[in-house]
């Protein structure tokens, strides 16, 4: 192969076309201005990078601010007042995750208070005899 074959082949494809390199260096001595993508690069992987690490960090406080509103809303009250009727007298009382159960000795009977960890009445139940 002759050296000017050699040439040819090395700047041009299997296809017969010029390679992207060629064509730069082409175009940069023809005087030409880079194109708006070469020149702003540094700029935009900058941007990206930025980018990549805010959404890492949002994802983090997002994150965090569902376990700790999670971790609260679970937990009871350090205290928990209780208004009776009156000439009603406290039997039971019990506590779990879901709320309080509460049997209230009343004048015409017993009543059972289902209440909500934060004391609110969900249910009565009326207990009376025949």
């Amino acid at each position: 192969m002759k050296p000017e074959d050699r040439m040819t082949a090395q700047q041009t494809g299997t296809d017969g076309h010029k390679g992207a390199g060629q064509e730069d260096a082409g175009q940069e001595d023809a005087g030409q201005e880079p194109s708006a993508i070469v020149r702003n690069l540094g700029l935009i992987k900058a941007a990206s990078v930025i980018m990549g690490v805010l959404i890492i960090i949002l994802t983090a406080v997002l994150v965090a601010t569902v376990i700790s509103r999670l971790s609260a809303s679970s937990a009871p009250p350090a205290s928990l007042e209780l208004a009776l009727p009156e000439g009603a007298t406290l039997r039971a009382a019990s506590a779990d995750d879901d709320g309080y159960v509460v049997v209230v000795d009343m004048a015409d009977g017993q009543q059972v208070w289902r209440l909500s960890p934060t004391g609110e009445r969900l249910q009565t139940i009326s207990v009376t005899t025949d």
